[in-house]
Parts: structure tokens; sequence; C-alpha cells
């Protein structure tokens, strides 16, 4: 199943993951325009799902300078392994390694979720989304930053990753996110191209 592929990817990766590299490059880039359109405020509660290494979180934190709670969560033992190494001098960081499915977290809690080039590798994205509306105070939002299939190329790169990656789940379009968030209860708000016919942000509020 996929949730165990990306469980065994995702712990594979973790031994090089925060080696600078252009995948490093490429996401943090997209994680800074994430959280700059987040704009987290001080004192508010946080949390990423996929969160890997941990880097978004303690980044978040550096921001507002660990006034607040941060939490990541991610399904590899050995990304959360080296986020709670990296997140060693920061007091209101914690990390969790679930699946984002059943998120081990309260009720109505979270200003921003953020989700940066994770969501294709969920198994149930159905799933999550009532999870992250369960969450999220009344008035939170979560942005998914991921490939969106508005187009042919998309679509193409989306068929051609299912065939020979079994991490890989689907990839949705702006016309799905907007179905899904409904589904869930969510309020979609609006979209932001980052990389042309790449990735887009997608948010929504409870």
């Amino acid at each position: 199943m996929a949730d165990k592929a990306n469980e065994a990817k995702w712990d594979r990766w973790s031994k090089n993951f925060d080696k600078k590299g252009l995948h490093t490059v490429y996401f943090r880039f997209i994680q800074k325009k994430v959280i700059t359109m987040a704009n987290p405020q001080l004192n508010s509660n946080f949390l990423d799902l996929g969160c890997g290494t941990g880097w978004a979180v303690c980044y978040t934190s550096s921001l507002l300078k660990d006034k607040g709670n941060f939490v990541g969560v991610d399904v590899s033992e050995g990304m959360i392994e080296k986020a709670r190494v990296n997140s060693k001098d920061f007091m209101n960081v914690k990390f969790y390694k679930a699946n984002v499915e059943e998120l081990p977290l309260s009720n109505d809690y979270f200003d921003n979720i953020i989700c940066t080039n994770s969501f294709h590798h969920y198994f149930n994205p159905k799933k999550v989304l009532s999870e992250v509306y369960r969450v999220l105070k009344p008035g939170g939002k979560i942005y998914i930053a991921d490939p969106t299939t508005d187009d042919c190329f998309t679509r193409r790169v989306d068929r051609f990753f299912a065939k020979i990656e079994k991490a890989h789940v689907k990839q949705y379009s702006t016309r799905e996110y907007k179905q899904m968030f409904e589904e869930a209860g969510l309020q979609y708000l609006r979209s932001k191209t980052i990389l042309q016919y790449l990735l887009k942000i997608h948010m929504a509020e409870k």
C-alpha cells in the first residue's frame, strides 16, 4: 500500500535529506513561500503535515521567536528522529511519528496548518482533510502546496510517476481540491501559482 511505501521511501531519504542539493533548495523555496502566505502570528499554534526533518517547523518557530506551539507530523521514523535532533535548541517544538489520517492531536487547536509537496502521497486524502478540519480552530487555515493537474503537462507527469513510484498516489486539480475541501467542511479561499506548470498553493478555512 502507498502509506507503507511512503514510510519506507522517506526512511531511506532521511539519511541524506538535509544535505545541500537541488532538492533541498527546491523544498526550502516552497516551504518559505507557504509560510509567508500563512503569515503565522505570535503565540499561535502551527502544524506541518509531512514535516520531514522539521525545517519548516523550526523556521517558523525562529520567525516567531519560539512564541507559540510548533508541531510536525511525519510517517517516517527516520525523518522524525532527524527533526528532533534539528529542534533540540527550541523550547516549543514537538514532532510526532504518525499517519496523517490519524493525527495524535487535540481538536480545535491549530491556527495554521501547512502541507508542502506531500499531499500527492496520501492514500486517503479525504480522511486527511477530515483530520485537518478536526484539529483546526474555527477560522484556522490550511495551506497545501503541491503539483496541480490543471493542464495536460502536469496530468502526464502525474500519470508517469504513478506508474514508476509506489509512494506516488495522485496529484489533484484545483477543481478536485475545491470539492475535497468542501466535503471536509472547509471553505476554499484561493490558490496561488508558485511555479508555472508545476505547483500551486491551495488555501482553505474552517
